[in-house]
């Protein structure tokens, strides 16, 4: 089955975790992406003449026009990120071209009406029928609602879990520091674990911090939880490779998720109409993790979830997983929760791509 990935922003984590989902199911991926994509794959040295990298100097709508051939020889094509510059693709779009597939991070916003929202118009489109809907994590599908009706899972395993023997705990908050995670909160939790720890915990907040109220509350707080913890942030752009490498040696994660976020005016409730990158992080890794308890997450992956619901209560958990290592135990547990988890991703994008063949839009 010949599937093309379509990338044209800067979701290459989405997109590399497509490609290796394709790879697994048998089918044969053709990427159409640009240079920073490209760059930043782990997997383009494996697939290197199924790449169509955009070139310098040509726009996004004219790097498409140019693919339409190969494009439209292909059996599915998913849209891994909706924008405008795919419209012209979509509006010719007729009986005997592919199966076009478009995966939605933000639902609300993607449905909201009105012109001046961003990618209104390929929005638009994919309503009228164009191209299916498809989610982003199995939780946010609704069978009784059409557009909701078809979903896959973007976050998928790829390294085995590694267990460390060394006289620190490394953890990690992965992402960039923006209103859509609660550092502040991860901060208020970590001064209240402090005094309790009885080994040191360093915490990366591994993403750029361009926020100078939260750099100043790092700041702040330093004093406070040293020398059992130690801060990390970084002001400027985590490079992919940077960013891996951390994650790879790390013990365990904390995603302070927030329960909603407003894009374009457009409230997002997280879990049941948009979904976190950093549960790609979690089960790409194999990385326990600590998780606000109204997230909904796989079943599957319960056995490397800590669940929290405040700052106190996450504070115990990093207590009790620094000082029984409780995130090793969990780790250990991983190789089978991830395996069960693998599973479900390939039997729903088996179940989707299948559908694509035969259901109308």
């Amino acid at each position: 089955m010949k599937i093309g990935l379509v990338e044209l922003r800067k979701h290459c984590e989405v997109l590399d975790a497509l490609v290796r989902q394709v790879l697994a199911s048998g089918g044969t991926p053709t990427i159409f992406t640009n240079r920073f994509c490209a760059e930043a794959s782990t997997v383009r040295g494996l697939l290197a003449e199924q790449w169509q990298v955009c070139p310098q100097g040509l726009s996004n709508v004219e790097f498409i026009d140019f693919c339409r051939p190969l494009i439209v020889s292909l059996d599915h094509v998913l849209f891994t990120t909706p924008v405008d510059d795919l419209c012209g693709l979509l509006a010719g779009n007729s009986v005997g071209t592919p199966a076009y597939f478009c995966l939605v991070h933000n639902f609300n916003t993607f449905i909201a009406e009105g012109d001046g929202r961003r990618n209104a118009e390929i929005a638009r489109l994919v309503l009228s029928g164009a191209a299916r809907i498809l989610l982003p994590d199995l939780r946010l599908a609704n069978a009784t609602d059409q557009r909701r009706a078809r979903a896959i899972n973007i976050a998928y395993p790829e390294f085995a879990p590694q267990v460390f023997d060394r006289q620190e705990v490394r953890c990690c908050v992965p992402g960039r520091v923006y209103e859509g995670r609660d550092c502040a909160g991860v901060l208020a939790a970590l001064a209240l674990a402090a005094p309790r720890l009885e080994q040191r915990l360093t915490v990366d907040f591994l993403g750029q911090n361009d926020s100078g109220e939260f750099a100043a509350a790092i700041q702040a707080v330093r004093p406070a939880v040293s020398p059992r913890v130690v801060l990390r942030d970084h002001s400027g752009y985590v490079a992919q490779d940077v960013f891996d490498t951390v994650l790879a040696e790390a013990d365990f994660l904390i995603l302070p998720i927030t329960e909603s976020i407003v894009r374009n005016g457009v409230i997002e409730t997280r879990g049941q109409t948009c979904v976190t990158g950093n549960i790609n992080d979690m089960v790409r890794f194999g990385l326990p993790a600590l998780i606000p308890r109204f997230y909904p997450l796989s079943s599957h992956l319960a056995p490397i979830a800590g669940r929290y619901d405040s700052p106190r209560s996450m504070a115990d958990l990093i207590v009790d997983w620094v000082n029984t290592g409780a995130f090793n135990r969990r780790k250990l547990q991983a190789t089978a929760a991830l395996a069960a988890y693998r599973a479900e991703c390939l039997c729903a994008l088996d179940q989707v791509l299948g559908q694509g063949l035969r259901d109308p839009l």
